[in-house]
């Protein structure tokens, strides 16, 4: 579980961050209901899951609240970070290569297809829904790379809600 955690807490901050509440949100953030957004956030997730195909292990837990960037503490987002994992490398790849082109078909928005800026130039997919309430961030952890690590193949996936202050 600690590997897992290692590689998840990077991408809980990592979307923070870069899809914060930049192009999901306006200055004044609707009101919102916190449980419903929770619960778009769950259901956008498992979504998600759906599309990448995969019956592997998935890592427990569900979608929780952070604030957003810039708004003192007023105005919250849902982050759901999770991975798939005990998986051999190759599948987890094929999934990560086919959700290129089905995010796309079923509506959503590519924002960024490459690698990210670490030293492992680690495979990154980001899109946003096509209601653009919600945010993904995928990335392909390639264990290959870490040979003498204790680490494992993984697919990390963070879905991330828009901003919203909570009613």
């Amino acid at each position: 579980m600690t590997k897992r955690l290692t590689w998840t807490m990077p991408a809980l901050l990592a979307c923070a961050l870069l899809t914060g509440c930049s192009s999901m949100e306006k200055k004044t953030a609707e009101v919102r209901d916190s449980a419903q957004m929770q619960a778009g956030t769950q259901r956008t997730s498992s979504q998600i899951l759906d599309m990448i195909g995969l019956k592997g292990k998935v890592t427990d837990g569900g979608p929780l609240p952070l604030p957003c960037d810039g708004h003192g503490g007023e105005v919250e987002q849902m982050d759901h970070p999770w991975s798939i994992y005990d998986l051999p490398y190759e599948d987890l790849e094929q999934a990560y290569t086919r959700m290129r082109t089905t995010l796309p078909a079923k509506g959503w928005k590519v924002t960024q297809d490459g690698q990210d800026e670490s030293a492992a130039k680690t495979p990154t997919l980001r899109a946003d829904s096509p209601d653009g309430d919600y945010a993904v961030e995928l990335q392909l952890m390639d264990d290959r790379k870490q040979p003498t690590a204790k680490t494992e193949a993984l697919l990390r996936v963070t879905v991330v809600s828009r901003c919203f202050q909570p009613a």
